[in-house]
């Protein structure tokens, strides 16, 4: 899991008009990864405490770290935790060993 952050978090559960401010925000992220973010590949985001957590799997590193600075831009001022994992399609460079 990587943790990324780009300063205080938004303030999330403190107050309502933060917390709608920030779920508009989150809404433009997704609208955001769906346009520039490779489609976004299933990426899910979550809210928990101050921090956003993302999830979900990708083609390649670069998909991620695309997704990565997107959310960055998005939302500078909120922790980001990030769970996304890579799909391996490569062939693998020996044979399975089946017992």
């Amino acid at each position: 899991m990587t943790d990324h952050h780009a300063g205080p978090a938004a303030g999330g559960d403190r107050n309502p008009g933060a917390t709608a401010t920030t779920e508009y925000r989150l809404a433009h992220l997704q609208e955001r990864l769906a346009r520039e973010g490779s489609g976004d590949m299933g990426i899910r985001l979550e809210m928990r405490g101050g921090s956003l957590l993302l999830t979900g799997t990708v083609p390649s590193a670069a998909n991620r770290e695309e997704i990565l600075r997107i959310v960055a831009e998005v939302l500078p001022d909120v922790p980001v935790r990030s769970d996304i994992g890579l799909t391996d399609h490569s062939a693998p460079d020996r044979p399975e060993e089946l017992s």
